[in-house]
């Protein structure tokens, strides 16, 4: 495939090409992001075989807001004292999911999800009037990109398009499972002392 290059001023033609079934990289506070509509099997396929990522690892989800997050997430006490103390931002909450197929989950009864503090993706997700799934742009087991030029060395003919601007953050979002107790799945630019200060 031909992979187009977008500028962030292409917000609709983006929002179209989503909607359609495409898989587009884009910048966000943290590192740069492979997405795709959350309901689009095929869309899903696409980007487990452009970055041959593993069927045991189900793709992540943003979503813009809590409400959103509410609509297909189980919220329970800890997991909102953590959304109203730091999202947005770069943390990722697990939840046990709800109202979803389990193709998005990949079979798992948890979804991974956060609300990233970029304006831009908000007003994306608003406009595309559901979740996204987004995953770090580039190939498995490869590390984070920032940079749009690395995103298009990498996956360049295995995307449908790439967002020409660069992530402000420098490091993926930190990851608690927020199911039964708190567990910390991967450290982050949120340390450990701020999640437990928020509860």
């Amino acid at each position: 495939m031909d992979t187009v290059l977008y500028e962030k001023k292409d917000l609709e033609t983006i929002r179209d090409g989503l909607l359609k079934g495409k898989i587009i990289a884009f910048p966000t506070d943290t590192v740069f992001g492979l997405a795709c509509v959350y309901d689009d099997l095929n869309a899903i396929n696409k980007i487990m075989k452009a970055k041959n990522r593993s069927y045991d690892k189900a793709l992540p989800m943003m979503c813009s807001s809590k409400k959103m997050i509410e609509q297909v997430a189980v919220v329970n006490a800890n997991a909102r004292k953590l959304m109203d103390r730091l999202m947005p931002g770069p943390l990722t909450l697990i939840y046990e999911k709800k109202n979803l197929p389990d193709f998005v989950t990949l079979g798992k009864k948890t979804i991974a999800i956060r609300m990233p503090d970029d304006k831009w993706i908000i007003e994306l997700i608003n406009r595309v009037n559901k979740p996204l799934l987004v995953t770090s742009a580039n190939l498995s087991d490869s590390g984070s990109l920032l940079k749009w030029e690395s995103v298009y060395g990498e996956l360049n003919a295995r995307i449908d398009g790439i967002v020409k601007a660069d992530a402000t953050g420098n490091a993926a979002s930190t990851i608690v499972d927020v199911t039964d107790d708190i567990r910390i799945i991967r450290s982050g630019p949120i340390s450990e002392e701020e999640i437990r200060e928020a509860l």
